[in-house]
């Protein structure tokens, strides 16, 4: 389907999302105090809890927009990995 996106939501993948969102991170940069408040928000977007997570990417950016200061959740990822490893971790 167009628009969507696909991951494969693996314990690597779940680690490394709780590694760069930090409860800093989140309380500096979104609505939230943690990414389980940002996970549980956005639910209705996504299953954070499946093995293969799908979601529009349109409503996930949107979704961003209105609750962080990023515009995307890509831009958001990045920034997140940036500042936890440094700029050349996500190169």
């Amino acid at each position: 389907m167009e628009g969507y996106v696909y991951v494969d939501m693996d314990q690597k993948l779940r680690n490394l999302l709780n590694t760069i969102f930090t409860d800093e991170f989140m309380e500096e940069n979104t609505n939230f105090s943690n990414f389980e408040g940002f996970q549980y928000s956005s639910a209705v977007i996504t299953n954070w809890k499946a093995d293969k997570m799908v979601y529009a990417q349109l409503l996930m950016d949107n979704f961003v927009k209105e609750s962080t200061r990023f515009s995307s959740w890509e831009e958001m990822v990045q920034v997140a990995a940036e500042q936890r490893f440094g700029a050349a971790a996500t190169a």
